[in-house]
């Protein structure tokens, strides 16, 4: 079904473009190249007589901008959202969202800010409030980006069909601008035939580009309060191909890359505003629940590194790494007794941080303990083989069920050269059922 919509597509772009070659008529419409981001207006609650492309000039015009220069967006005026969308009552309801992609095929995109890797997306993420950044997204695979880039690739071409079989240009028809009539979606051509799937949240169709049954896993549209009383944001992304150079950040990373903000006004109006330029992340400690103690040790690991981060690497020095990409606390268990190397590398769009602490964690052997002997009310608790120099101390509970923490100390000691120890208990004095060996 897909493949025939795609064919039917290629066959009026081929009689337009003999059409038009004789003049100039179709330098006067809607133009689109590769890398250029595009604008979506739509309404499906309830649903209006047009839609809305809008092209607002190419990726690397917004990515050049000097950090967190804000521009208007010009390619359209409010007239003419005002006029798409007058059957519907205005803003209220209007689904709104900026994207991109590469649509050459089969090749990388050469810029002069740098390379992009082929299937790379460029996309909106609604934000919750004007001044609170969404969470950066992770990367998809150059496959499903390869699927989403063709839904793209194929909305411009509908926008090209639609600005060619409505005819000469005029206010609603321009180089930058269709509104597209929804009665040509019969036709597969028009934004919802492509930004939308067939799944309904809170009463609107989502646009996710899902038409093929393979959507980005998260909603890329914005989507206007009624009443439209204040300006709504969305966050624009790049985003390579996971396992990709990003070649803006520099990075292999495993999120988006945030560029910046775009903002809606209620008078219809748009702004984008580029990221504030991000320094490297950095770590100001790392602290652990122990740093020594009887292998098999088991040791949970914290961190406060601050600043934008993609991932949190750790190696713990015993030939295990890690990678973290939520930053929270991580668990390891050290087997074998020696002295351990714990690194943290935290990477984010602007760079990456790291902080080593030699020997941080000394997992002892564990001593070899003889049969407990118990005689005339008098408990002693003895071994051998203990590492020499080594703190410890021995618990007592009435409960061996009770963690740790509420055991109670009834002897420290270090364990002798000799690696033999000895604890005698007086049970008048201690009457305790459980006792335990633990270091420190």
């Amino acid at each position: 079904m897909k493949s025939n919509q795609v064919k039917r597509r290629v066959v009026k772009w081929a009689v337009l473009a003999v059409a038009v070659l004789p003049g100039i008529a179709r330098a006067q419409l809607f133009n689109y190249q590769t890398g250029d981001v595009l604008g979506g207006f739509r309404k499906t609650s309830p649903e209006g007589l047009y839609e809305l492309v809008v092209d607002l000039g190419n990726v690397t015009n917004f990515i050049k901008l000097p950090a967190g220069t804000t521009i208007n967006i010009t390619n359209y005026t409010a007239v003419q959202i005002t006029n798409a969308f007058a059957d519907t009552g205005g803003f209220e309801n209007l689904q709104w969202s900026v994207f991109a992609g590469i649509t050459q095929v089969g090749t990388s995109w050469v810029t002069p800010l740098g390379t992009f890797p082929i299937n790379t997306l460029w996309y909106t993420l609604p934000s919750t409030a004007v001044s609170t950044q969404t969470q950066a997204p992770a990367l998809n695979t150059s496959g499903l980006q390869k699927i989403v880039k063709n839904e793209i690739s194929s909305l411009a071409n509908g926008a090209t069909v639609i600005a060619g079989l409505l005819g000469s240009a005029d206010t609603n028809n321009t180089p930058f601008l269709v509104r597209e009539p929804v009665s040509y979606s019969a036709n597969n051509e028009t934004l919802s035939s492509f930004i939308q799937d067939t799944t309904v949240q809170d009463g609107f169709s989502v646009g996710d580009f899902g038409g093929t049954g393979s959507p980005l896993p998260f909603v890329v549209e914005n989507t206007a309060p009624n009443p439209f009383a204040a300006a709504q944001r969305s966050d624009f992304y790049e985003s390579v191909p996971l396992g990709s150079k990003d070649p803006i950040s520099g990075v292999t990373g495993s999120t988006a890359l945030y560029l910046g903000y775009f903002i809606l006004n209620p008078d219809g109006t748009e702004t984008f505003t580029r990221a504030v330029a991000a320094s490297a992340p950095a770590i100001s400690s790392v602290a652990s629940s122990a740093t020594n103690g009887f292998a098999p040790l088991q040791v949970v690991f914290t961190n406060t590194a601050t600043g934008s981060i993609t991932s949190w690497v750790w190696n713990f020095g015993d030939g295990t790494i890690i990678t973290n990409n939520a930053g929270n606390a991580v668990t390891h268990t050290y087997a074998l007794s020696g002295d351990y190397t714990v690194t943290l590398t935290v990477t984010g769009p602007a760079g990456s941080s790291a902080d080593t602490l030699a020997n941080f964690i000394a997992a002892s052997p564990t001593p070899t303990l003889a049969a407990a002997v118990s005689s005339g009310g008098i408990f002693t608790l003895s071994g051998t083989n203990a590492p020499a120099g080594v703190p410890y101390r021995i618990l007592t509970a009435t409960d061996a069920g009770l963690s740790l923490a509420s055991w109670t100390p009834v002897a420290t000691n270090t364990f002798p050269s000799s690696g033999s120890f000895s604890f005698t208990n007086a049970a008048q004095s201690h009457g305790a059922a459980f006792f335990r060996l633990v270091s420190p």
